[in-house]
């Protein structure tokens, strides 16, 4: 993956190359609508086109800044948003075909915009048959309301059943999965990636900072969680904030100090440097934080460097043999 190469949408309309995509979870939330605007003003200077929200995001108010940061500069955007995870207080929302139609409507709404370029899947609906679901998406694409679609939180198994039902329906398949992935979660590597590159799906990082954990600001389980992601995030939390990520923190810390880089910069890095990723989406709270990811994207590791990193993850995986080969 190549940090610095600018995306530029295709001629049909699908996805560009991707590179970097500004994650907007935190706007009309941790991140004041003021700097929000400011953060996609900078990102849209600095050649990043995608910027990625969801209709969860601050139950909606993420769409509605994103759609006033981008009112005037909508063909510089490549847009996505989200559908289907829990909204709040109501619980889950679902994938059903009414509501994967009523929530797309909702989102365009918020948005300011006619049509969203990519609409994910946010996460898997197990009470509701992929094909209900994708009855909607055709829908959606017919009606000209988005113009592809992509998945986020499905299992290798789960996605390929989407593949598989959408070639029966005669739609086209997903065009991206976004996915949870950093130096410190790695699961993506045991079969996702093959699956991937099997199936023509490019994958997107989410996380690359495991929410904060890979930055000076949390350095022991005793840091203040106060104003990060941390703070009162029962997912967050259970996520990372443990004895065990902590102590890989720290001795990932410790060998980026030996190489001369900061920690942030080796989280970025080791992305950048992932064959089987597509893009980054990076969730900078602040313009220096957004200057800092795209710098470290942009900037290779050392070889020897990703080298010792490999040999903690061989370390931290332990002896369990694989189950398939």
């Amino acid at each position: 993956m190549s940090g610095e190469e600018r995306d530029t949408t295709t001629a049909e309309g699908a996805p560009p190359p991707s590179r970097v995509t500004l994650g907007t979870m935190t706007f009309g939330g941790r991140t004041p609508k003021a700097e929000a605007l400011r953060l996609v003003a900078r990102a849209t200077e600095r050649g990043v086109v995608r910027v990625d929200t969801a209709n969860l995001y601050e139950s909606g108010r993420s769409e509605s800044i994103v759609g006033e940061a981008i009112r005037g500069k909508r063909e510089q955007v490549f847009l996505s948003t989200k559908v289907g995870a829990a909204r709040g207080q109501g619980g889950a929302e679902g994938l059903s075909r009414e509501r994967v139609l009523a929530a797309c409507d909702e989102s365009l709404v918020r948005l300011g915009v006619e049509c969203i370029d990519l609409y994910f899947l946010h996460l898997p609906d197990p009470k509701t048959p992929i094909e209900a679901t994708l009855e909607a998406v055709a829908r959606l694409l017919e009606a000209g309301k988005i113009r592809a679609y992509g998945l986020s939180n499905f299992a290798s198994w789960q996605a390929l059943e989407v593949v598989h039902a959408a070639r029966s329906m005669g739609l086209p398949g997903p065009s991206r999965a976004q996915m949870l992935y950093n130096v410190l979660v790695r699961q993506l590597d045991v079969e996702y990636f093959a699956f991937a590159a099997r199936y023509g799906l490019p994958v997107e990082a989410y996380n690359p900072l495991a929410g904060g954990l890979l930055t000076p600001k949390h350095a022991s389980p005793e840091a203040d969680k106060r104003g990060s992601r941390f703070f009162k995030n029962g997912l967050y939390e259970r996520r990372y904030w443990s004895e065990a990520f902590f102590a890989r923190r720290d001795a990932l810390s410790r060998l980026a100090g030996e190489h001369g880089v900061s920690l942030v910069h080796l989280a970025y890095g080791f992305l950048a440097a992932r064959p089987g990723l597509a893009g980054v989406c990076i969730g900078p709270a602040t313009l220096p934080q957004l200057d800092e990811a795209k710098d470290a994207l942009a900037t290779p590791l050392p070889a020897e460097l990703l080298a010792e990193i490999e040999k903690l993850h061989l370390a931290w995986m332990g002896t369990d043999a694989r189950y398939a080969r």
